[in-house]
């Protein structure tokens, strides 16, 4: 009867534990990311660091984690999603509790090196948990609630950290914050039990009836030989690197070039927050309900990105009122589509490579980010314009979405 349910009808009371268990898990991974750049303008002057130096840290972390997010999605096909969640969340907790007992710059280098390494299965893994308990006229939607953790993430360390650093300094901060980790193994670990009604498949059934099992690395040669992969690894170089393009630069350009208070660039962020986690869950709803492919309304929710990062680089200086509607229209364009992209990252795969075809794709998001930001330094040191940065990286998302024009799910995913 559990099983029934779903596949069809109202979500079960399993599906919403489970849910909550990767969301839990996955915004674990958020913090503990997001933890040194909160920390760092204490702990760099307790161990006499430089700014550059500090900053370093926060490159590391994205070096490990891109080094592991294909393998790790290999991995998770291979030993099960659920087990390699918990490594993830176990490795989490193991490197910022050591975190804690940091002395010098080199063992805390390799720390967040680590953290970034273990971290790297963990998306994969949760987005293929969700395929394993939602069939697919909810598993949009349970996608786009599972998405909000990205956001709630930088409200959740920014609420508690700052006080405790002020209070006891960066490394209670740090222990405060190992303990979400511990938390969050021990709530998922038991959220996560249980047969679910649609489980991964190890194996790939041929005519004859005769399953074959698949090494990783053939998995590997068939999940990129496809091109809606490819395509959707180009939807994410492009429009994932615009979005944390402009979400990193936005206060910079608020406060620098639109000469806007910190306070007023605070409020307008925290705008952009609120619009991205509830146009996230929105798209999914609609995908959910829609009888359209979900490519294309991916394609529809990205298209909304480029006019928006045109109208928040045009703000007239000190016009308030314009700067907050520009800045949560642009939360909307630059997160509403990920509902759908990261859906059909798992969507375009065969049941036995879905973790392998979502890191695949997520490598191409992570270089997307990494790459934006710099692109966009580089774009201001030889133009001068913050305006002009923003402009041209606004083309970003519609080369984004040419590429999403020729994804196709399969026929028998659309009637899952």
């Amino acid at each position: 009867m559990e099983n029934n349910l779903a596949s069809h009808g109202r979500w079960t009371g399993k599906q919403f534990v489970v849910l909550a268990g990767i969301w839990f898990a996955f915004l674990i991974s958020f913090i503990t990311r997001l933890s040194w750049a909160t920390i760092m303008p204490s702990a760099i002057d307790s161990l006499h660091f430089t700014v550059q130096q500090g900053s370093n840290y926060l490159t590391a972390f994205y070096i490990g984690y891109a080094i592991t997010v294909l393998p790790g999605g290999m991995l998770a096909d291979k030993f099960g999603y659920k087990k390699l969640l918990l490594v993830a969340v176990l490795g989490n907790l193991v490197v910022m509790g050591a975190m804690v007992f940091m002395q010098g710059y080199w063992d805390g280098l390799v720390l967040r090196f680590v953290l970034g390494l273990v971290s790297g299965p963990d998306l994969s893994a949760c987005l293929g948990i969700i395929t394993e308990w939602f069939d697919g006229k909810k598993r949009a939607t349970a996608t786009g609630i599972f998405n909000t953790c990205t956001s709630f993430g930088l409200t959740v360390i920014n609420l508690y950290a700052p006080s405790v650093m002020v209070h006891y300094g960066w490394r209670a901060a740090l222990g405060v914050t190992a303990l979400f980790p511990l938390a969050a193994l021990i709530f998922a670990w038991f959220a996560l039990k249980g047969t679910p009604p649609f489980p991964q498949q190890f194996g790939v059934k041929e005519s004859d009836g005769k399953v074959e099992t698949e090494s990783s690395m053939q998995r590997l040669r068939k999940a990129i030989n496809n091109r809606s992969v490819w395509m959707l690894a180009i939807t994410g170089l492009f429009a994932t690197g615009a979005k944390w393009g402009v979400t990193n630069w936005a206060n910079l350009f608020m406060v620098k070039n639109l000469k806007f208070s910190l306070v007023t660039a605070g409020s307008a962020m925290a705008i952009f927050g609120i619009t991205s986690v509830i146009s996230m869950v929105v798209a999914g709803w609609i995908s959910d309900h829609s009888k359209w492919s979900r490519h294309v309304w991916a394609a529809i929710f990205m298209a909304i990105f480029t006019p928006t990062i045109i109208g928040f680089a045009l703000t007239p200086h000190g016009n308030t009122a314009l700067l907050y509607f520009w800045t949560g229209a642009m939360g909307v364009g630059a997160f509403m589509f990920s509902t759908i992209t990261n859906n059909l990252s798992v969507e375009v795969a065969p049941a036995d490579q879905r973790g392998t075809v979502s890191g695949f794709i997520n490598v191409f998001n992570q270089v997307g980010s990494f790459l934006a930001p710099i692109l966009l330094g580089q774009i201001l040191a030889s133009s001068g314009s913050y305006v002009a940065s923003y402009l041209i990286i606004s083309v970003f998302p519609i080369i984004a979405v040419v590429a999403l024009l020729f994804v196709r799910e399969s026929d028998a995913q659309k009637n899952e």
